[in-house]
């Protein structure tokens, strides 16, 4: 916003006319650079002579309103994202994946979420974010450990995180990201959105849960309007990482305001599991139990119990809260008594 007329502008200064005394500071025409007449000014002397004259008639000040267009989104060629999707035997969470999932499986979810792997560091992964328009808006590169699948971390204890467009050096990129996984909402009608807090949570629990589609915010800030505006028509289920339920519960209020159908799922923060914890290391342990459990009877029921209830038994007995969980998505057969009885 900009005034035509407005103060001469330093400390030069004219005899006012009505004290006489050389205390008047003159308006001055920006467009001409030229002062206004005489009468037009304000005298310094605001207690004692109080001369002050704005621009009138022919004077009459003008504004000049300049908005200013926001620069438009930059985007990443696709053809990145297709040549990042190779070397995934130099891919650490690819790697880390094989120790639980086969071959095929894991095939799937990396066409599914377009996961490419980047030479920036040695064993890198590319998550693509992709917009609901098939518009590549932002790749996030970031370095896991292939034997335990936590993001792995420099001397100074910071994890090895950065993008492709600081990879590359692109300086002007007007970066707007967007849901990791958006994309695949155009693919699907009724199905329940899932939304989490980290990319590789979204890509594991798409894989042990594929009903679902599994949406990743990035960071516990992005759950906000402006990156969940597309998930509006949809029905969803957040799932936040532990201790971060009273953020995200405040946020889902507020849109569910504005017609979101949106709930948060409280499950972790009644765990005994440690801050940051997230859905997939709950699943991780799971299956970890899983490939290690063999059957045994109970001898106080006389019953052989599959795996499956071994292990809800197993989690259980460390964890009460897991029922929760197990109720959610029915992981085990609860028709068996034992596991009833612990999961209530």
């Amino acid at each position: 916003m900009h005034y035509r007329y407005t103060f001469e502008k330093g400390s030069k200064k004219h005899q006012c006319p009505q004290c006489s005394r050389k205390t008047l500071v003159r308006y001055v025409d920006n467009e001409t650079s030229e002062y206004l007449p005489m009468e037009f000014g304000r005298c310094d002397r605001e207690k004692s002579c109080r001369y002050w004259k704005k621009p009138n008639g022919k004077y009459t000040n003008t504004i000049k309103i300049e908005v200013t267009p926001p620069a438009p989104i930059s985007f990443h060629p696709l053809e990145l994202v297709k040549h990042s999707g190779r070397n995934f035997k130099h891919n650490n969470l690819i790697q880390f994946l094989k120790t639980y999932f086969d071959d095929d499986k894991i095939k799937k979810v990396i066409l599914k979420y377009l996961i490419g792997t980047s030479k920036l560091w040695n064993g890198a992964t590319v998550f693509w974010q992709i917009d609901n328009k098939q518009k590549v808006r932002h790749g996030k590169i970031m370095l896991y450990n292939p034997h335990t699948g936590k993001r792995s971390k420099n001397r100074d204890g910071k994890a090895y995180i950065s993008s492709v467009r600081s990879a590359l050096k692109q300086h002007n990129f007007n970066l707007q990201q967007c849901l990791f996984g958006l994309h695949l909402i155009n693919e699907i009608e009724t199905q329940i959105v899932a939304v989490v807090e980290g990319e590789k949570t979204a890509v594991i629990m798409s894989l042990f849960k594929p009903e679902y589609v599994w949406l990743a915010t990035g960071s516990k800030q992005a759950f906000k309007y402006e990156m969940l505006k597309p998930l509006r028509k949809f029905k969803v289920i957040a799932f936040p990482d532990k201790s971060e339920y009273s953020d995200w519960q405040d946020k889902a209020l507020e849109l569910k305001k504005i017609g979101f159908d949106i709930s948060i799922s409280n499950y972790l923060e009644d765990t005994i599991y440690s801050d940051g914890t997230d859905l997939a290391d709950v699943y991780i342990d799971l299956l970890t139990l899983k490939k290690d459990s063999i059957e045994v009877r109970e001898s106080h029921t006389g019953m052989i119990l599959t795996k499956e209830e071994q292990i809800a038994n197993k989690l259980l007995n460390i964890n009460p809260s897991l029922g929760k969980l197990i109720s959610i998505f029915e992981l085990t057969d609860c028709n068996n008594n034992l596991i009833r009885e612990k999961a209530s």
